[in-house]
């Protein structure tokens, strides 16, 4: 897959003889950093057990598996853009994505590498030929809400299950199919569905089966948060002082305090020194 946004911690399985060893004592490690280290906040347990509970973790999960399609679908890999592209080919680029608003570029790069495949001919990223629903299994795994259910964290497992396609990169080896990333979601109303965007702090990549790829993937959000934002990133100078779980954290965070543009930090990304809002799909 293509490389991550710069500010992004990437946590990878280990290779070698020895992996499912390392990954049980590496799972009763974290097992144990989790349930320990990390505070209890009465509005997580209340809010894991209420009705719309379930309800919320499929939609959020269908919303990943949404935009992913978007970009399979309606990105150009075979048309690229230079700066000394003709100005006919300039105009021709921006004309299309004008009906496909937000297809042209991933700035967080979080849901369209797994939009692609990589060709063994054209020694290229090229869109997946299959549908994303057959190639990518997502599921919610857990759920923090704020005190009043309009933000949210979500923790989401993603096992890929390429096909063999001749001509395309083989598919991930089944001891490193599962990877796992964390969202924002925010809903103006309680019975509206949650927009996504990408929390792109930690992610874990290539595990051989759920349970470690979401403890992991917690522990590093309930535990290892704190900080100064990247530089160069939309958090440049700002001081996280919670973690995910934390009391505090989704009235204090840096992601939830609002942009000079009006909205939210977390809707925003930064790039060649400007700031701009995502452009992610609308999901209901």
């Amino acid at each position: 897959m293509k490389r991550e946004h710069k500010d992004t911690s990437e946590t990878l399985a280990p290779a070698g003889g020895r992996v499912k060893v390392m990954f049980l004592m590496m799972y009763l490690n974290l097992f144990s950093c989790s349930f320990f280290g990390t505070k209890k906040n009465p509005m997580i347990e209340e809010n894991s057990y209420n009705k719309s509970y379930d309800r919320d973790k499929e939609q959020i999960s269908n919303c990943f598996i949404k935009n992913v399609e978007y970009f399979r679908k309606y990105h150009r890999y075979d048309k690229k853009i230079y700066v000394n592209s003709t100005d006919r080919l300039k105009k021709e680029h921006q004309e299309y994505y004008k009906k496909y608003p937000g297809a042209d570029r991933d700035p967080a790069n979080f849901f369209e590498p797994y939009a692609t495949r990589y060709s063994l001919a054209k020694d290229d990223y090229v869109s997946s030929t299959k549908p994303t629903k057959s190639q990518l299994n997502v599921k919610t795994n857990t759920i923090i809400y704020s005190q009043d259910s309009l933000f949210c964290v979500a923790f989401l497992i993603i096992e890929l299950k390429y096909d063999d396609i001749d001509g395309l990169e083989s598919k991930r080896d089944n001891n490193s199919r599962y990877d796992g990333k964390a969202v924002i979601g925010y809903r103006k109303n309680i019975e509206n569905s949650f927009q996504i965007y990408p929390l792109n702090k930690h992610k874990v990549t290539g595990f051989e089966n759920y349970e470690t790829t979401a403890t992991m993937l917690k522990n590093l959000y309930f535990n290892n948060l704190k900080g100064k934002g990247s530089a160069g990133g939309i958090y440049e100078g700002m001081t996280f002082n919670q973690n995910v779980g934390d009391k505090y954290f989704f009235t204090e965070s840096p992601y939830f305090k609002k942009h000079k543009s009006g909205l939210y930090n977390f809707m925003m990304y930064r790039h060649l020194g400007k700031e701009y809002q995502y452009n992610y799909q609308f999901c209901r």
